[in-house]
């Protein structure tokens, strides 16, 4: 079973929402869609041709459109025609409001008013009404069916007024409420393009072309479509990095910031990764290419934050499960306004405009746009600071996390071990023992053997009859002379104690045991304050690890947490977050992405470490966890929980303002309450005016 993205066109409110959902559904072979209002973008699962679904889409009024293979879906859409349909109705609406200004004096003929008039109704707004009859073929309702009933009565009676020879006509009202709808339609539209601009930026990064290294050492420019995983290519200062890959030769430094967040340039060498997108500083360097295009650390970033920004968050199923029977329970009440004004004796002509106020005024956009605008805007902040959302839902659980579970090695702690100290057993100096060891390490990719080779900076000796023992060590001939290297069962010794949180690792010749070195792996420097600063957040903190206990309460100790659990596997880690789940927790887990797999899917909010943009870990990270910190660090999660109770905080303040807007205005337009500020036209101003309100205020997020 497959799952796609299209963009889908037509789409005005949450009822459209369902509408395009229940049209897909209902196709054979499709088992889920899921619609993003925000980003005009749904999200199918299953086994129908695409010919299907867009037939079944086209019948319910509304167009399915393909992406671009492997390409991130940005969502929005042209705004030129929007901008075209708002101008012309504007210029022709304009001479007859005009009239209305006192003192004036102007009065427009009713042929011309209804000339003016007509083009604007049925030309810029004919949209609504295509829609609108769409959806009543299959016995559907939207906003477009509400705007088309009160613009197509406002003309209607306004042409039978004219008919008659009166002198007072109301074409203005019927244009200008298609006029000021188109405007904040637009309006709207611009201000949703920003909520992708983060998208966008990351979709730029790459640069178009890139210097290739010919065979003869020539540099060719050509399109970075047209690099080859082993092709070379040459990095110059101030340019992008064209495409994934490591460092053959050279030294820079390379700004990694839209990807990590991480504000000061990285130092690079040869070995070193780089990622597509990054910005190379001081100095050229000479790249071997790895992934291109799709495969890339930056594709795989847009399409997971294009994919988040296409989720739903939990909160928006309220606003589903209400626009599923507002439009038609609006009919309904627009109906009986009009009927009860008729019957207490207003007539036709005071009976209509309560009604047609009613209908435009409680247009669901707000309500459509209220939740997915500020996920989509809180997710494009979260990537520009170095913190990648696989699923909105991930971040509003973070935002209402009760407990938070960290991982130890690599997690809370640095996930390296570092020599703490030599202890000589022999004459032996300690120099001398550790070059000897750094050198039997020398090509070893063992933690150990990184942390030995990190702690002598010397020149290494020649190593002969080098051979590895799995589980036990290493042994090779230094200057003549056989040495061992390993632990105390593979050496036959017994070491001096050492600190109960650290590994020792002996080093011995022909006579015996020369030395032992004692590593341990260090709590970041960060950890307390950063736990101490979720503890005053009133979250409740546990330390999880398959490490032995004693290190795990030392750590924990040191870091601030007193609730630790120690020697347990991935399936138990599995079932301690089930059981805090089970008490009723809403639990966070943070762990590296490999390992800790089927704790962070089990979590209400899986957060995996990344070790910095372009390392494996970030990849797998990436692919285990529904939110990734980029930067190295503890301090990105305080940067993602701040994000995501600001984002959670918006939501609602979106939602509240949908529902009060509606709940307050609705009933003072069926009791005529509105008719001495405009009436209809106050209403097209007003729905206008409530859509922007919640995408300016989901933009805040930005900040």
């Amino acid at each position: 079973m497959s799952q796609q993205t299209f963009t889908v066109s037509g789409m005005t409110c949450a009822a459209c929402v369902r509408h395009v959902e229940k049209a897909l559904v209902s196709t054979q072979g499709v088992t889920a869609a899921s619609v993003n209002l925000a980003t005009s973008t749904v999200t199918v699962e299953g086994t129908a041709s695409f010919e299907a679904m867009v037939s079944q889409v086209e019948d319910a009024g509304y167009g399915l459109g393909q992406i671009e293979p492997e390409t991130p879906a940005v969502g929005g859409e042209d705004l030129a025609p929007a901008r075209r349909r708002m101008t012309l109705a504007l210029i022709l609406t304009a001479p007859m409001l005009a009239t209305m200004i006192p003192g004036l004096g102007w009065h427009l003929p009713g042929w011309l008013q209804a000339l003016l008039a007509t083009p604007v109704v049925f030309g810029a707004g004919f949209g609504f009404f295509r829609r609108a009859g769409r959806q009543v073929l299959h016995g559907q309702a939207s906003m477009d069916t509400l705007i088309a009933l009160g613009s197509g009565i406002a003309w209607a009676f306004a042409m039978g007024e004219w008919w008659r020879g009166s002198q007072h006509l109301s074409f203005e009202t019927a244009a200008a409420l298609v006029a000021f709808l188109l405007t904040g339609k637009y309006l709207e539209a611009r201000a949703k393009s920003r909520a992708t601009d983060a998208l966008k930026a990351l979709l730029s990064l790459a640069p178009p072309t890139a210097l290739r290294i010919g065979t003869d050492g020539s540099l060719l420019e050509v399109a970075v479509s047209a690099l080859q995983p082993g092709d070379r290519a040459r990095v110059l200062p101030g340019q992008a990095v064209p495409a994934d890959g490591r460092v053959r030769s050279g030294q820079a430094e390379v700004d990694e910031s839209m990807l990590t967040g991480e504000p000061l340039p990285v130092p690079k060498g040869p070995g070193d990764a780089l990622v597509a997108g990054t910005v190379v500083h001081g100095s050229a360097l000479e790249l071997e290419i790895r992934a291109v295009g799709a495969d890339t650390q930056l594709a795989h970033m847009a399409a997971m934050v294009a994919q988040a920004q296409g989720s739903k968050a939990p909160a928006q199923d309220l606003a589903d499960r209400i626009s599923a029977v507002f439009v038609p329970a609006i009919l309904v009440l627009a109906l009986a306004t009009f009927l009860g004004w008729w019957w207490l004796g207003g007539g036709l002509g005071q009976a209509w405009r309560p009604a047609v106020t009613l209908l435009v005024i409680a247009c669901p956009c707000a309500l459509g746009l209220a939740t997915p605008v500020a996920v989509m805007v809180g997710l494009g902040a979260a990537a520009r600071k170095g913190v990648l959302v696989r699923d909105a839902a991930a971040l509003e659980a973070l935002g209402q996390a009760t407990d938070l579970v960290f991982d130890k090695t690599g997690t809370l702690t640095e996930g390296r071990p570092r020599l703490r100290r030599v202890v000589p057993c022999g004459t032996r100096a300690e120099l001398r023992l550790l070059q000897v060891a750094a050198s039997l390490e020398r090509d070893s990719e063992h933690p150990i053997a990184r942390g030995l080779r990190a702690a002598y900076t010397g020149s290494l000796l020649a190593v002969d009859g080098f051979r590895t023992h799995p589980g036990g060590g290493i042994t090779g001939v230094v200057d003549g002379i056989s040495w061992r290297l390993g632990s105390g069962a593979f050496l036959g010794i017994a070491f001096p104690p050492v600190d109960e949180d650290a590994t020792a690792v002996g080093l011995a010749d022909e006579t015996g045991l020369q030395g032992v070195f004692v590593l341990g792996d260090q709590l970041r420097e960060e950890a307390p304050r950063v736990v101490g600063e979720l503890r005053r957040q009133g979250l409740k903190l546990h330390l999880l690890t398959g490490d032995r206990a004693a290190p795990a309460r030392i750590m924990a100790a040191a870091a601030g947490i007193t609730e630790v659990i120690a020697e347990v596997r991935p399936d138990g880690k599995l079932a301690q977050i089930k059981a805090l789940q089970d008490r009723g927790a809403v639990v966070g887990f943070v762990g590296d992405g490999v390992n800790d797999a089927p704790a962070l899917a089990q979590a209400d909010c899986g957060i995996a470490m990344g070790s910095g943009a372009g390392e494996q870990g970030t990849g797998a990270a990436m692919a285990a966890a529904p939110l990734v910190l980029l930067r190295p660090g503890l301090e990105p999660i305080l940067a993602a929980r701040k994000l995501a109770l600001r984002t959670h905080r918006v939501i609602r303040q979106n939602l509240g303002w949908a529902f009060g807007y509606n709940l307050v205005l609705v009933p003072l337009a069926a009791f005529g309450q509105l008719e001495r500020f405009g009436g209809p036209m106050l209403a097209g101003v007003a729905m206008g005016l409530s859509s922007l309100t919640v995408v300016l205020n989901a933009l805040r997020l930005r900040r």
